[in-house]
C-alpha cells in the first residue's frame, strides 16, 4: 500500500480510493472497447448455439412429417442453419469430399470454423476434390484461395461453368443450393442414395473433363497441351484465358498444328491426334 501524498487518496495497484469511491486509472475508451468486444464474442457464441438448436428442431420436425416407412427426397436448410449443418457433415461423414464451386462471395464454406474443419478432415486422410470456374482463377483473390487449398492437399480442376454449387460427402449426403446455379439461395440436404449417386456421377464426369490448374513450374509439351485443350471442346477464347496468351497466338498455334498433322479442319486434327494416341478419340455428341 502506498500514498500519493500526505492526506491524499490511498492507491492499491492502480485503483485510487477517495471518499469511498473507486477511480480506475485507465483509459475509459479502452475499457468500453474491451467490454464491447467481450459482449460481441458472447453474442457470436450464442448465435452458433441457437443455429444448432434451430437445425435440431428442423430435423425433429421433419422426422415427424415423414410418412411411416418413407423418407423425403431432400430437406430444406436455411442460410442461417447452413454453417452448423456443414460443420456436422464434415465431422461425421467419411469418404472423399467432392466440391463444385461457383462463387466465393457467399456460402457457409467461407467461414473460418468450417475451413478449419475441412482442413482437419484432410489431415485425417479424407481426400478433397474441387471444381472451380475459370473466371475465379482469373481473379487474384480466387487464385490465392485455390493455392491455399492446394497447399493442404486439395486436388483441383477448373472449367468454364461448373454445374452448380454443391458438396458430396462420401456416398451418404449432398449439400447443395436449393436453386440450381444460384449461390445466394438457401440450401437442401440430400440423403436419398440414388440422388447422391447421381451427384457423384455428375461431379466425376465434369471433373474428368475439366482442366488442371496451370502452374508456373509446369513443364508440359506445348503441342500436346494445346491438342488436349482442343479435344475437350473449349473455344479459342477460353483456351487463350487458360494459357494466359492472346487469342491471335492461340489461333496461330492451332494453324501450325493443322499444317503439321496435314489436317484441313479441326475435326481432322482431332482424328489425327487420337490416331497417334495424343488425346482420347473425339466423342460423338449424345
Amino acid at each position: 500500500m502506498t500514498s500519493a501524498r500526505e492526506g491524499g487518496p490511498t492507491v492499491f495497484g492502480g485503483v485510487a480510493m477517495a471518499d469511498d469511491v473507486q477511480f480506475l486509472l485507465t483509459d475509459p475508451v479502452e475499457t468500453l472497447q474491451r467490454v464491447l468486444q467481450r459482449e460481441i464474442s458472447r453474442a457470436d457464441r450464442r448465435k452458433v448455439e441457437l443455429a444448432e438448436i434451430g437445425n435440431a428442431l428442423l430435423q425433429l420436425a421433419k422426422e415427424h412429417e415423414r410418412p411411416e416407412g418413407g423418407a423425403p427426397v431432400w430437406d430444406p436448410v436455411t442460410a442461417e442453419l447452413a454453417p452448423s449443418l456443414l460443420a456436422r457433415l464434415l465431422d461425421t461423414t467419411d469418404g472423399p469430399l467432392r466440391s463444385s464451386v461457383i462463387s466465393l462471395q457467399v456460402g457457409p464454406g467461407l467461414e473460418e470454423p468450417i475451413i478449419e474443419r475441412a482442413r482437419r478432415r484432410m489431415a485425417r486422410g479424407m481426400p478433397q476434390r474441387s471444381i472451380y470456374p475459370m473466371s475465379l482463377y482469373d481473379q487474384p483473390d480466387g487464385r490465392q484461395w485455390m493455392q491455399g487449398w492446394a497447399e493442404v492437399g486439395e486436388t483441383q480442376r477448373i472449367c468454364l461453368d461448373p454445374p452448380s454449387d454443391f458438396a458430396v460427402f462420401g456416398e451418404t449426403a449432398v449439400m447443395a443450393v436449393a436453386e440450381w446455379g444460384n449461390a445466394e439461395s438457401n440450401y437442401v440436404l440430400i440423403r436419398d442414395p440414388m440422388l447422391v449417386q447421381a451427384f457423384i456421377h455428375l461431379f466425376d464426369r465434369v471433373f474428368d473433363r475439366a482442366l488442371p490448374v496451370p502452374t508456373d513450374s509446369e513443364e508440359t509439351d506445348g503441342e500436346l497441351r494445346l491438342l488436349r485443350l482442343l479435344s475437350t471442346g473449349y473455344k479459342d477464347e477460353a483456351i487463350a484465358r487458360y494459357l494466359g496468351c492472346s487469342l491471335r497466338t492461340v489461333r496461330r498455334r492451332i494453324a501450325t498444328l493443322m499444317a503439321h498433322h496435314g489436317a484441313e479442319t479441326r475435326f481432322q486434327l482431332g482424328v489425327a491426334a487420337a490416331a497417334q494416341g495424343l488425346v482420347n478419340p473425339p466423342r460423338t455428341p449424345l
